[in-house]
Order: C-alpha cells, then sequence, then structure tokens
C-alpha cells in the first residue's frame, strides 16, 4: 500500500472560536532559513548549466524553437541592468508605509524580454512592475500613477495605449521586437519621451557592466497587481524573500521539483503570480522553458511542438482537455469505447490503491489521451480555482500523469496549500506549504463554527501567516490593515473544513467568488448593472467556482413581465408567466444587452436565469433591513441552480 504524507502538524492550542495553528510537518520547529538571498542564489544557479538551452521562441521555418543558453541569459540580464543602473531617472518611489520601490515597467505579453528583464531587476534589486498586455486606458494608467514608472519595456501591441495615457513620470519608452509603427513613436516623442530600443540598452549594458550589489533578502522584487473587481486594482508588494520562500513549494517532496531535465511551456499571464513562481522555479533548476504563440486559441498546437514535462494550468484549461477527450471516447465504437471504459475502471482502481496514475499494461489503452499533452509530461499543478474531483480523476488516469492542486492568492504568493503528488484522493487542497502556517476562525453568523462538538464539523475562514506572505498593497495602507491583522493573519476570506487532516474549501465569507478560470466575480456589481433595467426589481448571481459562468434569480415586475409576454403573445398568470421557457430566454436577453451597455465583462454576463414570481422578502431571503442574505439565498435556491447549470450544459 502506499504512504501519503501527513499534511497538517499543530504547533500551538486552540484558543476559543479558533482551531490550533497548523504548519506543514517540515516546518514543525521554523520555516526555511537560507545561506544565500535570491539575487545570490540566481547568480549561482544560473551559471550552474551554462550551455543549456532555453527561453525558446517557436520557428516557423525551421520547426524548431530558438533557444538560448543560460549563460546568455545571464550575460544578458547583466548587461540590461547594469544599463538600468546606469540611468538616473529610475529613482525610489516611497510611500506612507513605509515601502520603497525601485519601479521598472513591464507592458508585454510572455516573451524572452519579460523573463531577462525580470532577471536583471532581481540581479540589480529593481522592483520589476509587470502589467497585463490586454490591460486598457484606465486600468495602465492607474497603474503607472500608482507605481511612478519612470521606464517602461513595451511591445507593439501594447505602445498604442501608452500615447493615450501620457503619463508624466514615464520618460523613457524602450520597444521590443517588431510591427512598430514610426508614426505612434513620434507621437510619444511628441510627449517627450523618448524612445529607444531593447538591443540599444543591450549593447549600452555590455559596455559598463555594474557589480552586483549587496542586496537585502526583504528588498522589493515586484509588484503584483490584483484583479480589481470591485474597484481599481491594488499593487500587492512581494520581497525577494518572499519569493524564496514560495520556492520550496516545490522541494515537498521532491518529486515535485523541477529538475534540469524538465521541459516547461509558459503561456499562463506572467504577471500573475501562479505563473511567475513556476517560471522562476524552472530558472532556478536550468529547466528548458519555451514560450506558446501568443495566441492561447493555438495552446493545444503549441503544447504539441513544446512536448512539456511539466505543466501549469487552470482548472478552465484541463475542463477543455477533459470535453475534448469525452467527445473522443464518446464517439468511439461501441466495442472500442467497451474496453476504453474496462481500462479505465481498472486503471482508477489501481490508481486508488497505489496513487500510481501509470501502469505498465494498461496504459496501452491510453496512447492516444495521453499525447494530448504531448506524451512526456510527468507532473502537472492546477491552481487559480478549484477543479473538479471528476476532472482530476478523469485527467491523472488518461493522460497518466501526477496532478497536484494549489491553493492560493496573489497575497500568499499563488500557494498557501497544495496536495501531495502520491495522493490519490481529491476534493481538498491538502495542507499548508513550508513557509506558511494556517488556523481557522469561527463566523458564527454563517453558521461556521471550529468547535467540533457543535455539529461535528471543524470549519471556519482560513486565516493565513508566514513568511512568503506579501507586505501589504503599495501606496494603499487602509487595504494592506484589512488583509493583514496586527497579529500578522491574512483573513483570506475563504471557508474551510478540516476533513481527515487535509484542508478542504467549502465557501467564501466575501462575497466575491472565483470561476473556474480564475476570474473573480463581484455580485453586487453585475446586480446593479442589471437593476438598472427597467422592470427588474430584484435579482441575485450566483458563481459556482467549478464553471465558467453566472447564474442568476430574477424578480421582474408583474406589470412590465406582462407587457414581455403581450410582446412574445403568451398567456397567463404570473406564476405561469415566470415559469415560462420562451418569456425566460427573452428576459435573459435584455439582461445580456444591458450588460453589454453596462460594459461587463463575457465572464461577469449571467448564462443562465430563473423567474421568482415572488419578492425575496417573502422568501425569506433578506435581512430586516432589507439586505440580501447570500448564503441564506444561495442554500435556499441550491436545487434550482444546479438546474440552471444543467440547463446550459444540455
Amino acid at each position: 500500500m502506499m504512504q501519503i504524507r501527513e499534511y497538517l502538524c499543530k504547533v500551538s492550542d486552540a484558543k476559543e472560536n479558533e482551531t490550533p495553528i497548523y504548519r506543514h510537518p517540515s516546518a514543525k520547529d521554523g520555516f526555511p532559513q537560507f545561506k544565500l538571498t535570491l539575487q545570490e542564489q540566481f547568480i549561482e544557479n544560473l551559471q550552474k548549466c551554462p550551455n543549456k538551452k532555453t527561453l525558446g521562441l517557436y520557428n516557423e521555418e525551421s520547426q524548431q524553437y530558438d533557444q538560448i543558453t543560460y549563460k546568455e541569459v545571464f550575460e544578458t540580464a547583466t548587461a540590461i541592468g547594469s544599463e538600468l543602473c546606469s540611468r538616473d531617472q529610475i529613482i525610489e518611489v516611497k510611500d506612507d508605509q513605509g515601502y520603497t520601490i525601485k519601479p521598472v515597467g513591464i507592458y508585454m505579453s510572455n516573451r524572452r524580454e519579460w523573463t531577462i528583464l525580470d532577471l536583471a531587476c532581481i540581479l540589480y534589486g529593481f522592483t520589476s512592475c509587470p502589467f497585463y498586455d490586454t490591460l486598457g486606458l484606465n486600468s495602465i494608467k492607474y497603474s503607472l500613477e500608482q507605481t511612478q514608472v519612470s521606464i517602461c519595456f513595451v511591445q507593439s501591441s501594447t505602445i498604442k495605449v501608452l500615447i493615450d495615457v501620457d503619463q508624466p513620470y514615464l520618460k523613457t519608452i524602450v520597444i521590443v521586437g517588431e510591427g512598430f509603427q514610426e508614426e505612434d513613436l513620434n507621437k510619444l516623442r511628441a510627449q517627450g519621451k523618448e524612445i529607444v530600443t531593447w538591443n540599444q540598452i543591450l549593447e549600452k549594458g555590455k559596455t559598463a557592466i555594474v557589480p552586483y550589489p549587496n542586496l537585502q533578502p526583504d528588498i522589493s522584487m515586484t509588484l503584483i497587481f490584483t484583479s480589481g473587481t470591485t474597484g481599481q486594482s491594488k499593487a500587492t508588494l512581494q520581497s525577494q524573500y518572499n519569493f524564496q520562500q514560495m520556492m520550496h513549494i516545490f522541494d515537498y517532496p521532491p518529486d515535485q521539483k523541477f529538475t534540469e531535465n524538465d521541459v516547461y511551456l509558459s503561456y499562463l499571464p506572467l504577471p500573475h503570480v501562479f505563473e511567475r513562481v513556476l517560471h522562476l522555479g524552472a530558472l532556478l533548476e536550468s529547466a528548458e522553458i519555451n514560450y506558446y504563440s501568443g495566441n492561447i486559441q493555438n495552446l493545444a498546437r503549441d503544447i504539441q511542438r513544446c512536448k512539456p514535462t511539466y505543466f501549469g494550468g487552470v482548472p478552465r484549461v484541463f475542463n477543455r482537455f477533459y470535453d475534448g477527450i469525452q467527445n473522443v471516447v464518446n464517439s468511439l465504437p461501441p466495442e472500442v469505447k467497451e474496453k476504453f471504459d474496462k481500462a479505465f475502471e481498472m486503471k482508477l482502481n489501481y490508481f486508488q490503491q497505489t496513487g500510481k496514475p501509470y501502469h505498465e499494461q494498461l496504459d496501452a489503452a491510453f496512447i492516444k489521451t495521453k499525447a494530448i499533452l504531448g506524451g512526456r509530461q510527468r507532473i502537472i499543478l492546477t491552481g487559480a480555482a478549484p477543479i473538479s474531483t471528476k476532472v482530476l480523476n478523469f485527467l491523472k488516469i488518461t493522460l497518466c500523469c501526477q496532478i497536484v492542486e494549489v491553493y492560493g492568492q496573489t497575497e500568499s504568493m499563488g500557494g498557501s496549500f497544495i496536495t501531495d503528488i502520491s495522493d490519490p484522493n481529491c476534493g481538498h487542497v491538502g495542507g499548508p506549504t513550508i513557509s506558511q502556517e494556517f488556523k481557522l476562525v469561527s463566523i458564527p453568523e454563517m453558521g461556521y463554527v471550529t468547535d467540533e462538538s457543535v455539529d461535528g464539523q471543524v470549519r471556519g475562514e482560513i486565516c493565513i501567516r508566514g513568511p512568503s506572505i506579501s507586505k501589504g498593497y503599495f501606496k494603499d495602507p487602509q487595504q494592506t490593515k484589512e488583509l493583514i491583522d496586527n497579529e500578522g493573519w491574512v483573513h483570506t476570506g475563504d471557508i474551510g473544513q478540516i476533513i481527515n487532516g487535509t484542508l478542504k474549501i467549502i465557501d467564501r465569507k466575501k462575497n466575491l467568488f472565483k470561476l473556474s478560470q480564475g476570474e473573480y466575480v463581484s455580485p453586487e456589481k453585475v446586480e446593479n448593472c442589471y437593476l438598472r433595467l427597467k422592470g427588474i426589481s430584484e435579482l441575485v448571481i450566483f458563481g459556482d467556482s467549478l464553471q465558467n459562468y453566472c447564474v442568476g434569480v430574477v424578480v421582474v415586475d408583474p406589470v412590465v413581465l406582462k407587457q414581455f409576454a403581450d410582446t412574445l403573445k403568451i398567456e397567463g398568470d404570473h406564476i405561469t408567466l415566470c415559469a415560462n421557457k420562451e418569456l425566460r430566454s427573452y428576459v435573459l436577453s435584455q439582461l445580456i444587452e444591458q450588460g453589454s451597455k453596462e460594459l461587463l465583462n463575457g465572464y461577469e454576463q449571467v448564462k443562465n436565469i430563473y423567474l421568482e414570481s415572488k419578492p425575496f422578502q417573502q422568501v425569506g431571503i433578506l435581512t430586516d433591513t432589507l439586505k440580501m442574505q447570500r448564503h441564506v439565498a444561495k442554500k435556499h435556491y441550491q436545487a434550482i441552480i444546479q438546474q440552471l447549470y444543467d440547463e446550459i450544459k444540455n
């Protein structure tokens, strides 16, 4: 029988309305300590395999990846960093909390120069400020003002936004790659911006190499921007020490660690903390990194070209794999499908007994499904949102690969909890990573208490603490105080339950919910948009983190609903009209049209609705002051919510 490691180690006694504090068993006596700083680790490790090829860009003509050696990576990062040091314009920016940054902007998609620039910032103590290449005018304007970036590296697809921003702090724009229009560059020059190329920065740096500075471990390494669902995004400040601590996510057990023989495909956005940790983890171990083509629609093709051994993704990606394999399996001739199903059941049983998702004889039935991920995969990490147990088990068997689930958030470096590579059980997030500890705190108003004697369950809000936790939000002391309490605990807003020595995520305290692709939705924001539609009296939306869309329950003014019905020539009383599918579809189309006018994102729009015939106060889901009790509403409409999702699928 297999041996599954213990996930939880108690390091304190329980307090009133709190569980004990738990850690990773290897951190029982303290968190990891280091002889080298992160900067020193990179200086040492980047020279470990100087001739190893990495940072590949696919060449359509040769049908191979054009790569450079780790020696070239190190030398180029050193030259770029040296030239940045010579530019007096990159000054220290401080906030009222005492945090200091030396900001360098990155406004590009995943590419070789992105990685090298990030390394240059690590080597020379600059603070990288990466912006999603999909950011629009208002978001990038706010981000530039917040960081006071004076130099920003851009590609041709992002430079036009900077023309409209005209940010006075921004003095120099470094253009990377090809495709720039001289007209755009002249507009920026007219605004007083200096335009230089990547190669100019590189060549100048080569002529005057600057010695690496002696950096403190807690120097500000990067600002990672949150999604900004409820307003403007927040700049989460991470130090080199935070990242160094998080790198240990790969060390326990050692099988989860990158090696120099691994091949990694970089396609998740590098400004996202999950991809950034994976990316830097691969670099520290001299793994081969290749970049996707830049179009996520071509991911399947990019995977076949790269054939990664180590693959990171989000549930939305894995749900596509699941659907694709299922479609193929369901189209098989009956006798072939019967053999596949039998092999699947036998292998699943073997996996649940041994924790091994590969079997010498049975894997012959999964040669084609294994090839979907290139055929060389040895480990997959899934994070950013919960993933269905059904999907997880199916992919472990059909892809013949270990899949590890990670739970976290931007503020915790994306990895607070992780499952073990040999654990065949799903539906939980394992235990804390080695650089964080956690406790559960009772939320009695939601019926979640940590006292097992009350209802036989240990449940409460997940609170995390440790050396990999963010310092806070740059230039936002109020949000920092709300994030971290006076004992250093981050209150995540997620509700957890301790079951069989593991942690399971069961609910959210905050109204925000996360969809399967990782996007957060603010229900109040969406509801307020829809409530501006004439005739919509009340509305509540729900999101399922195993789905990639929202559904809603809507109360339409009876007079307006009758008008809608007359338009469609539908008859009946109010209850009958609410149950009419055609009328329901009509109201849904009106809501979607209203949402488009209000500039809602596609993932924020409801995809199905239920028409409630009674006001919410009569239903019993409002407080005495007529405020929505979302947890009560979710429980009341649980069956209807499931029905709405089933209708979409069918």
